[in-house]
């Protein structure tokens, strides 16, 4: 018995020993310094493009695609965002047209006739995708056009631990939620981690730009994956003012989201 007791203190030194070392930020430290510049190169004014690509979603072994255009335009007056995404299916089909505004939003399903009203929460996200995404539609919108720090919000880090590959973990609170945010050596967040939640990494493209975003959410319903592709970006000018509305057709019934769920696009 006292053996197998060895044994165990023995392997959980080894572990000890072998996993990253957290340390406390440190000012003018290369951990610092980096930090620093992640701050200065994701704060700038943000111009929103429309983009299109790709989107993968649902359970592991069961995800579904579909194409997507995501348009946006900010009132600096108001302070206030619309937001639209319209989405498509793998045969070009429409599929869902929505609106996000003021932390509430509009989808209208023209293959089944309906539209759907309520707020924007992870809970109606889920109903209307059968997975919550990672942040909100403004918060998103500001990471695809480059604006990760205010889309993260994270806090400043107090410690922080470095990867083989280059890369430094720091530990902050983004959304209110602890997290791991790791940024590679040109100061991108390339990985930030909540658990029990969310594990998301990122690809940029040579603008610094997220052209990827890949992420595994771990729930209740079991292990479910997103991927996000950005395939092109065009200046926010091709849209006329009038495509930010929708329209819902006449004697199309809008329903409460929070108490009927929607037909899955």
């Amino acid at each position: 018995m006292k053996r197998r007791f060895l044994l165990f203190g023995l392997l959980a030194l080894i572990l000890a020993g072998c996993a990253p070392k957290s340390q406390p930020l440190i000012p003018d430290s290369e951990a610092a310094l980096r930090w620093q510049l992640f701050q200065q190169r994701t704060g700038s004014p943000l111009a929103y493009d429309v983009l299109s690509g790709s989107l993968r979603f649902g359970p592991v072994n069961d995800t579904r695609r579909v194409t997507y255009t995501l348009w946006s335009d900010c009132s600096e007056e108001e302070n206030t965002r619309v937001i639209r995404l319209s989405v498509n299916a793998g045969t070009g089909t429409n599929v869902a047209n929505m609106l996000f505004e003021q932390g509430r939003m509009l989808l209208f399903l023209p293959r089944e006739g309906k539209a759907y009203e309520g707020l924007e929460t992870e809970e109606n996200m889920r109903r209307i995708m059968g997975l919550a995404l990672p942040m909100s539609m403004n918060d998103l919108n500001d990471f695809l056009a480059g604006g990760v720090l205010p889309a993260l919000d994270a806090s400043a880090p107090e410690r922080y631990h470095t990867e083989g590959s280059g890369g430094i973990v720091y530990a902050v609170t983004l959304n209110g939620r602890r997290c791991e945010l790791e940024l590679d050596e040109q100061a991108l967040p390339v990985r930030w981690t909540v658990p029990g939640s969310w594990t998301l990494t990122a690809r940029y493209d040579k603008a610094g730009r997220p052209d990827r975003l890949d992420g595994v959410l771990f729930s209740t319903q079991g292990e479910q994956r997103m991927v996000l592709l950005v395939k092109n970006r065009r200046p926010g000018t091709d849209m006329p003012a009038s495509s930010l509305e929708l329209k819902i057709p006449p004697g199309v019934a809008i329903y409460p989201l929070d108490r009927q769920p929607p037909d899955r696009f």
